[in-house]
């Protein structure tokens, strides 16, 4: 598999532009076309119960332009041996950069809260090669080859990265006055706590909120959205800091913080997903854990 996208990228970073844009066009619709049909309905029935359209035709055309776009998104990272930040500078819109700017000179520490909305993996490029310090925390893929090439390509554009098993690094490295990419909208079990997205409980991983409590670091929502083929828009928001104050706090009081903090950063994500929904990754079973909770806790109320 290394082999394989190293010698496609090697392809498209040597053809030209339109060709490149053609071929995204060719992979996302490949993509689609092997989605086994039970995964597109899953996809549809989310964006129903999330209220975003009553139409299932509607539902389902959502569908599919958030899964076409991945031809896109992939042409963009195997692009990047040749890209450098004056392409970036030209493909990409910044707005909020105030917030990272001010950031960077306190040299403090940060927690983003990203999203699977969007190119992601280009708003992390894009936020590295622009000399902010930061750590991606990434999920290990299950091919080694596929893992080897992905994080190559990461490094390439001056990303650090770290797996989510690596807690004590994300704490040193916020000591450090790094920032720690977190990308929070999948279903993180029952690891998760429980908050609302689009009006329904869902379990909701809780990490960046507990990050930040250590010392009352930052947390930046940050968004990337195309807003047309092969150019983008980025978008940061005002921080947010777990603490107000520097009193003293029960546990209970900080159990409630965390809650708080996961449902403003829910809140953002739904903002955002209600203005662009097709750039969301639905085929991810995100209230998959959740419905599993509930039925667990119906059965225990129940034996009781």
């Amino acid at each position: 598999m290394y082999t394989f996208m190293k010698c496609l990228s090697f392809l498209i970073c040597h053809i030209p532009f339109f060709m490149r844009r053609g071929l995204g066009s060719f992979f996302g619709v490949f993509f689609w076309t092997f989605v086994p049909k039970k995964r597109k309905v899953l996809a549809r029935d989310q964006i129903l119960e999330c209220g975003l359209t009553t139409d299932a035709g509607e539902a389902m055309a959502i569908a599919k332009a958030s899964t076409t776009r991945f031809g896109r998104m992939i042409i963009e990272v195997l692009s990047y041996p040749v890209y450098d930040k004056e392409i970036l500078d030209k493909k990409i819109v910044f707005h909020g950069k105030e917030y990272l700017d001010e950031l960077k000179e306190s040299g403090e520490g940060a927690i983003f809260m990203a999203s699977h909305a969007g190119n992601w993996e280009l708003l992390g490029a894009y936020l590295a090669m622009s000399g902010y310090p930061l750590i991606s925390v990434a999920q290990q893929q299950d091919n080694k080859g596929s893992d080897t090439f992905i994080n190559e390509y990461r490094a390439m554009m001056k990303q650090h990265v770290t797996y989510k098993t690596g807690i004590r690094d994300m704490v040193r490295f916020l000591a450090k006055g790094h920032y720690i990419g977190l990308l929070m909208d999948q279903d993180p079990g029952y690891t998760g706590i429980m908050v609302k997205l689009f009006g329904r409980d869902t379990l909701t991983a809780d990490g960046p909120a507990k990050l930040a409590g250590i010392q009352n670091y930052p947390i930046l929502s940050i968004f990337i959205h195309e807003d047309r083929p092969y150019h983008y828009v980025v978008e940061a928001l005002p921080p947010i800091r777990p603490y107000t104050s520097d009193a003293p706090l029960s546990k209970e009081e900080k159990k409630r913080i965390v809650y708080d903090v996961t449902q403003q950063l829910n809140d953002r994500l739904e903002a955002h997903i209600r203005k662009y929904p097709d750039e969301w990754f639905w085929l991810h079973n995100r209230w998959k854990w959740t419905k599993r909770y509930k039925e667990k806790q119906k059965l225990k109320e129940q034996q009781n």
